[in-house]
């Protein structure tokens, strides 16, 4: 786990290691998976949804960074907690970060199933388990080789999704979409949307999941506050601009009982290259979600 003299944790990680890992844990689910259960509920005030919960995530955000800046320990919630209120509380804290962790990983091994079938005649569950090893022994072997790959995964991912944006943009303007899929824009009124919020809010959890390696941040007290700023808003502007296109261009009807909508929605407005690359982008997303936060588990 990056260990140095003496059993001590080493500051190997970057800036752009702290980006890589908060925003590979956020983009998973809530981008390839939970789109359609969204609008199903919100309609296309959907794409508001998940602006709006990005912007409930800042205050988590600057919070646990100045804890973490403060405090720049393995552990994260845990050794906050224990040290404010007493080791009681902070392992019942501990013991449930770990277990959302766990939950979080299963979630996205779900959404990666829904996404692999799409390209390959493989068990899923049995690739699950090969690559919940595979990340558990890159952990091993150290923090620095954990994020490398996890900036390689982001960078495919964040690739990917940004020609389906641009793409997907230039096609509705180019084929002058008419809008009626957006139409009405609050399907369930003011209800379903505050409802969706609390929906798609989980989407942003992996944010703060950072601070347990702060103990392995090079320059903590700048790198842990800038790479998270960067990460959310990298993450809301992505999921927003990725949610109004897919509302836009497949009819409400088929999106609200499809489980790879990202997916509808390349096929609409891309080549058959690109498709593949979102399949692949998906995939990258949802391991490197996994990785996350087996590294955050870890700690």
């Amino acid at each position: 786990m990056g260990k140095g003299d003496g059993g001590q944790l080493t500051r190997s990680l970057g800036l752009r290691h702290v980006f890589a890992l908060s925003t590979g844990a956020m983009l998973s689910s809530g981008l390839f998976l939970l789109p359609g259960l969204a609008a199903a509920k919100a309609g296309p005030a959907a794409v508001l949804a998940y602006l709006l919960a990005g912007c409930l995530a800042v205050p988590a955000m600057l919070s646990v960074s100045e804890l973490a800046t403060a405090l720049p320990k393995a552990g994260g919630a845990y050794y906050f907690l224990e040290r404010a209120l007493g080791p009681a509380v902070g392992t019942v804290a501990g013991f449930g970060t770990w277990l959302s962790l766990v939950l979080k990983d299963a979630f996205a091994m779900v959404g990666m199933s829904a996404y692999l079938v799409l390209i390959l005649d493989v068990d899923p569950t049995m690739l699950a388990l090969v690559l919940i090893g595979l990340f558990t022994l890159v952990n091993v072997v150290g923090s620095k080789a954990s994020a490398s790959m996890q900036l390689g995964l982001v960078v495919v991912v964040l690739s990917a999704m940004a020609w389906f944006v641009v793409q997907g943009l230039w096609e509705t303007a180019d084929r002058g979409v008419d809008g009626s899929n957006l139409d009405p824009f609050f399907t369930h009124g003011g209800s379903g949307l505050v409802a969706v919020i609390g929906l798609v809010f989980v989407s942003y959890g992996g944010l703060t999941k950072v601070a347990s390696a702060a103990e392995e941040v090079e320059d903590p007290s700048q790198r842990i506050p800038q790479g998270m700023a960067l990460s959310l808003a990298t993450a809301t502007v992505l999921y927003t601009l990725g949610v109004l296109v897919t509302v836009a261009v497949v009819p409400a009807d088929v999106l609200h009982g499809d489980l790879a909508p990202i997916h509808t929605a390349a096929e609409a407005v891309m080549p058959k290259v690109g498709v593949w690359l979102v399949v692949v982008a998906a995939l990258a997303a949802f391991s490197s979600a996994v990785n996350a936060g087996i590294l955050a588990a870890a700690r």
